[in-house]
């Protein structure tokens, strides 16, 4: 109960933004020259997020920061090909993710976290030298019921449940909401779409029990309106599956 409410206090706080004026102040000065929010001057309300990425659709920041961890597609040689590009980093606050996709038929986005870099424990691997404890499920798609079934409807930002593999099966550790800031999924290049999302460290780590940790691997896949998989990064091509390799999943260094 008391892990619960700190992890609602928690989200309240990414709900309002992590900050509020106070009551405007009597400074004596006019209009003109004070914040029109909190009445100072200067304007003393918790300035805007000054992090490496803005989660705001606008995906140029991306190109120009140091040492993001990159997936791509290779062309042509996949059983799945409609997941492009999965691009992750961290910084003191929050895990980063960036998702460029086609977004035909599309419906959900999950990534898959080998919470204690161990190959041996948790969940049969999507990918080689890892297996997942943790997932995180959320559509970038409504999905509109119709006479003939369900139907692709409008983009909406990437909202997922967090959970935690058990023995006994699935627990939920975190509900939507809760810890995740994202971009509605938006036209990108060449004919694909894209969307970014922010993840709090804290709260996601302390839910999982691994608050100390220093890395972790992850994984992403893109599901479609019937939950059949159309897309997995990172890959390997056919040909280097033949051969014996597997792609192993990101690795996320927690600074």
């Amino acid at each position: 109960m008391k892990k619960s409410m700190i992890f609602a206090a928690m989200a309240a706080a990414v709900i309002m933004g992590f900050s509020a004026c106070q009551e405007k102040p009597d400074t004596g000065k006019t209009p003109s020259e004070v914040c029109p929010d909190c009445g100072e001057d200067p304007c003393v309300c918790d300035p805007a997020p000054t992090g490496p990425i803005q989660i705001d659709g606008d995906f140029a920041d991306w190109d120009a920061l140091q040492g993001v961890q990159v997936a791509t597609c290779p062309a042509d040689d996949v059983l799945y090909e409609q997941f492009k590009t999965f691009k992750a980093y961290a910084d003191e606050e929050f895990i980063y993710i960036f998702c460029e996709f086609n977004p035909e038929n599309t419906l959900v986005f999950v990534p898959y976290f080998d919470l204690d870099n161990d190959p041996s424990t948790g969940n049969d691997s999507k990918w080689s030298g890892a297996g997942y404890e943790g997932k995180a499920e959320g559509g970038v798609f409504e999905e509109v019921e119709t006479d003939d079934g369900p139907v692709q409807g409008a983009p909406q930002k990437w909202d997922p449940n967090f959970y935690l593999y058990t023995d006994s099966g699935t627990e939920k550790v975190l509900d939507s909401g809760m810890a995740v800031l994202s971009s509605v999924p938006a036209s990108y290049k060449n004919g694909n779409w894209a969307f970014e999302a922010s993840i709090l460290r804290e709260v996601v780590l302390e839910a999982y029990g691994i608050a100390d940790a220093t890395q972790f691997t992850m994984g992403m896949y893109q599901y479609d309106l019937n939950w059949s998989c159309i897309g997995q990064l990172p890959c390997k091509t056919f040909a280097q599956k033949d051969a014996g390799e597997l792609e192993p999943m990101l690795t996320i260094t927690l600074p």
